[in-house]
């Protein structure tokens, strides 16, 4: 989709990180946003913002985890908006530990998040994206969607989930002249880590982890320009930055030897004793 003017987003998960910055740069290209968060604060000082910007704009209050809200923006969205031309699936959150703490609501909580979400915003807005022959999806999934971390499981597996998504999406929907992007960031500095949940040996490992994040994550701006660069250019996964492309072709060169590597800090202490782990 090289020509984005005009155009109309459904951007969720937009009322702060990844999200906030896609919505932010999509309108300064002249796109109409249509954007869902849980806040419902800072969905209005991001409605604010984008106004500015001289597009139209309108948000909702979303919990992407519930069918019936999200079939109810389905419903609101095409009585305003009427059509879709870029679906972003950005709402999720993260989820830290090993497998024996986690519990099965955890488990639960990461399919609701993390799948479920794209699974509703695919099934209700892509048909009439197919009547069209004409658009672009953007699933946010992150780079725990093609490598495998440890006391990351639940995580790794919901994204793995996203990425997997994407892919046949994008082999299927091409007859339909939609293209598909996996997003797939890496360490960034957003709250994912205050919104999401860490299960580990104490507070202090989960407050290591944010610290990381905040002193070494790099910009949601950074991301928002990598993922807009994907939907221009029609790629289908967009490792982001450039430090987590270099992750994944190291696990696409030597997959087993990525695995092993991990494998062995963990063992080694190195990786447990970031998380607190013993």
């Amino acid at each position: 989709m090289k020509d984005l003017r005009g155009k109309t987003a459904i951007v969720t998960g937009a009322g702060s990180g990844i999200g906030h910055s896609l919505a932010i740069q999509l309108a300064e290209r002249g796109v109409n946003i249509a954007a869902t968060d849980i806040n419902e604060v800072a969905l209005k000082e991001l409605e604010s913002r984008l106004k500015r910007s001289g597009v139209r704009v309108r948000t909702w209050k979303v919990d992407h985890t519930k069918l019936p809200e999200v079939e109810n923006f389905h419903r609101e969205f095409t009585e305003d908006f009427i059509t879709v031309d870029l679906l972003c699936s950005n709402a999720g959150a993260g989820l830290g530990a090993t497998v024996e703490k986690m519990t099965l609501q955890d488990w639960e909580w990461m399919i609701d998040l993390n799948i479920k979400n794209s699974v509703y915003m695919v099934h209700l807005f892509v048909p009439g994206m197919i009547r069209r022959k004409t658009g672009h999806i953007l699933i946010t999934a992150s780079v725990a969607g093609l490598i495998g971390i440890p006391a990351m499981s639940a995580y790794c597996m919901s994204k793995y989930a996203m990425v997997g998504l994407s892919e046949a999406l994008r082999a299927e929907l091409k007859l339909h002249n939609i293209g598909v992007t996996a997003l797939c960031p890496g360490v960034i500095n957003t709250n994912i880590i205050r919104g999401g949940k860490m299960v580990f040996e104490n507070e202090e490992a989960a407050k290591n982890i944010e610290e990381f994040y905040e002193k070494y994550g790099a910009s949601p701006d950074e991301v928002a320009t990598d993922a807009i660069k994907a939907i221009e250019q029609d790629i289908g996964i967009m490792p982001t930055p450039l430090n987590t492309a270099a992750l994944w072709w190291a696990k696409r060169i030597a997959a087993e030897g990525t695995t092993n590597l991990l494998a062995l800090l963990w063992q080694n202490g190195l990786l447990r004793a970031f998380t607190g782990e013993k």
